[in-house]
Formats: structure tokens, C-alpha cells, sequence
């Protein structure tokens, strides 16, 4: 049997035992705690640090254009039987593949007041017609700090093919207007000229050397074919148009196929 006064006692020597104990869970928590952050939490922050610090990427320059179009067709089969309508009339057009429809255009260009005049021209023909903005892929590509300057070179090039397309662009809409001149399909050229003759460092990435590989391919090809071009002014056949347009449509293509190709 304990006395009032030794149960006090107890009462209070258990009340610091309890407390001890609270004390001592705490500062182990803090030591586990501080344990998990220099040896799991910390480590694993700095890696994903130098990611961020050491991994950049940049926009493959984006390539927009407006087609002049006069129809829409859930049907190919439409789409082709309107076409060789106007083919018989020696109009050039071109379908191309939308979603699920087929569009059918007779010219693209990548400036929008080309495509409007152009457009105006065949409404007042007789010809129903309407300008839609097609936006190009947007595509990235990364890299390392170090390969800043290659990569900024790659891009500088991007933007003067397309530049060169955007004159073949402006060619193709005198042409359409009959106010071109063999000055005009010249200077044109000198643009496509100027880029194959245009080198860069071997050592870029290898995705970006193939966009400048397959760029370098497609120009050879818009030059090989300046000399129908000429010929077609020359007789003045009707066809320079449809040459122009043609190199143009299938330029925009390959572009888009070199870009989705990257890995």
C-alpha cells in the first residue's frame, strides 16, 4: 500500500517518463527524416537538377501556307472526277488529303494576299473559290549546352530554304498573273542556288543533320527542274504554272516527311 504522498510521487516520476519518451520519438524522427534527405530525397533532386540544366530543345522552324481551294469531297472518286473536269479545261489543280475529306485546290501559296488575289481571280472567272490556312507540324529537337551554337546554325539554315520556298511561292503566283519575266524565274533560282552552295559543321546532331540533308536534297530537286520551268516561259505553253505549283506542293511534302521522320 502506498501513502497519498508516495502515489504523488509516482504520479509525477511516470508524467517524465512519458515525456522522455515523447522527447527522444521526436528527435529520432528528425534523424531518420534528415537520413532520407541526404541519402535519398537529395541525391535524386540534383539528377533531375543537371536535366534541366544540361537539356535544352528548340522549335524545328514551322512551315504554314494558304491553299485556294474549290471543293470538298468525303469521296475521292468525287474529288478525281472533278479534277479531270478541270483538267480537260486546262486548269491545273491538286487534291490533297484533309482528316477524311479530299480537297481540291488550284493553287497554294505562302502568302495570304497571294492566295486572296489568287482566289478573287477565279471567283470572278466563274469559278467558286476560298483561301484556308493550313499550319504546318510543329516539331522539337534537344540538345546539349555545347552544341548551342551548331544548332542555332542548323536553324539560321531551315529559315533561308524556306525563305528560298516562299519566292518559288511568288514566282508561281506571277506566273499565275501573267506579269512574270525571265528576270523573275532567275533571281528565283539564284535563292535555290545560293543554298546548295551553303555548308555546315558535320559534327551536329543527327537528327538536325539529316533536316539539312534532306532540305539540301529537296533544293537540288526545285533546281533540276528551273530549266522545264524556263523552256515552258520560253514557248509560253501554259504549263510554268503547273510546274511551279507542283514543286511547291511536293517541296511542303518532303519537309513534312524529313520532320516526322526524326527520332
Amino acid at each position: 500500500m502506498y501513502t497519498d504522498e508516495e502515489n504523488k510521487k509516482n504520479a509525477r516520476l511516470g508524467f517524465k517518463r512519458v515525456i522522455l519518451l515523447l522527447a527522444l520519438s521526436i528527435v529520432a524522427s528528425i534523424g531518420i527524416g534528415f537520413a532520407i534527405s541526404q541519402y535519398a530525397i537529395k541525391p535524386y533532386l540534383a539528377k533531375l537538377s543537371e536535366k534541366n540544366v544540361y537539356s535544352y530543345s528548340v522549335k524545328v522552324p514551322q512551315f504554314n501556307y494558304y491553299v485556294v481551294k474549290i471543293g470538298q469531297y468525303s469521296d475521292e472518286k468525287d474529288a478525281s472526277y472533278n479534277l479531270n473536269l478541270l483538267t480537260m479545261k486546262g486548269i491545273y489543280g491538286e487534291i490533297l488529303k484533309d482528316g477524311e475529306n479530299y480537297i481540291l485546290c488550284l493553287g497554294q501559296f505562302m502568302d495570304k494576299k497571294d492566295a486572296d488575289d489568287f482566289s478573287l481571280k477565279l471567283n470572278k472567272s466563274g469559278i467558286n473559290s476560298s483561301v484556308a490556312l493550313y499550319y504546318g507540324p510543329v516539331y522539337q529537337v534537344y540538345y546539349e549546352k555545347n552544341s548551342e551554337k551548331n544548332v542555332k546554325e542548323v536553324i539560321d539554315r531551315l529559315n533561308v530554304f524556306l525563305n528560298s520556298l516562299s519566292h518559288l511561292s511568288q514566282l508561281s503566283y506571277k506566273i499565275a498573273f501573267g506579269t512574270v519575266s525571265e528576270k523573275d524565274i532567275d533571281d528565283t533560282e539564284k535563292y535555290f542556288k545560293k543554298y546548295s552552295n551553303m555548308t555546315y559543321n558535320i559534327n551536329i546532331d543527327e537528327n538536325l543533320k539529316k533536316i539539312l540533308d534532306d532540305t539540301k536534297a529537296i533544293n537540288s530537286q526545285i533546281l533540276n527542274n528551273f530549266s522545264d520551268i524556263k523552256t515552258s516561259f520560253e514557248l509560253n505553253d501554259g504549263n510554268a504554272y503547273r510546274l511551279t505549283q507542283k514543286l511547291l506542293m511536293d517541296s511542303i511534302k518532303q519537309y513534312y516527311d524529313s520532320m516526322s521522320s526524326l527520332k
